[in-house]
């Protein structure tokens, strides 16, 4: 995971602390993508090569997944670091790591619910790009796929280099589109 200021009143903190998780946020996408995959193979009772791979996994360059999780890793800070309630604290963060970690654990798993609802290939391009990792053309494709699907479902997040502070976003851009 790649910690930085991505909006104005980003948390680095809160970044560090995903950051110290970020092997169990990996293991709960790769998880999702396994349970989803295995599901989909049931319902159409066909396995493929993928399939096979899937059942072998028991390791992964993490770098193939990294920018799906430092994107929703974002989302989460954005939702947590602007929530109103939040400063109704005298603190800045009156949660502990452990709580934040839980609270950031919960947001992946029904942040992945919510994108799997909309994009039903989600789970196949996860376990293509972990399987197949760079310089494996399929590999590749899945990764590129996820870039755009992430583009498309937090538009928030893309930089504006052309106006304001570098490495900032514009919150008040349109929400996702499915």
């Amino acid at each position: 995971m790649i910690v930085g200021t991505e909006f104005q009143g980003d948390s680095i903190r809160i970044g560090m602390i995903q950051h110290d998780s970020y092997g169990e946020a990996l293991r709960i996408i790769i998880d999702f993508a396994i349970d989803k995959h295995r599901h989909a193979e049931r319902v159409v009772d066909v396995r493929t090569e993928l399939s096979d791979l899937r059942d072998e996994l028991n390791s992964f360059d993490h770098r193939t997944l990294q920018w799906l999780h430092d994107r929703m890793a974002v989302a989460f800070r954005m939702d947590y670091c602007l929530n109103a309630d939040l400063f109704t604290y005298s603190t800045p963060d009156p949660h502990t790591p452990a709580q934040t970690v839980s609270f950031w654990l919960d947001f992946l798993r029904k942040e992945l619910a919510r994108m799997f609802s909309h994009h039903l290939e989600l789970p196949r391009l996860i376990l293509t790009a972990a399987a197949y990792p760079n310089p494996d053309k399929r590999g590749m494709k899945a990764e590129d796929e996820i870039y755009e699907l992430t583009r498309r479902l937090y538009p928030e997040m893309e930089m504006n280099h052309s106006e304001g502070e570098k490495g900032t976003v514009d919150l008040y851009q349109s929400k996702p589109q499915y």
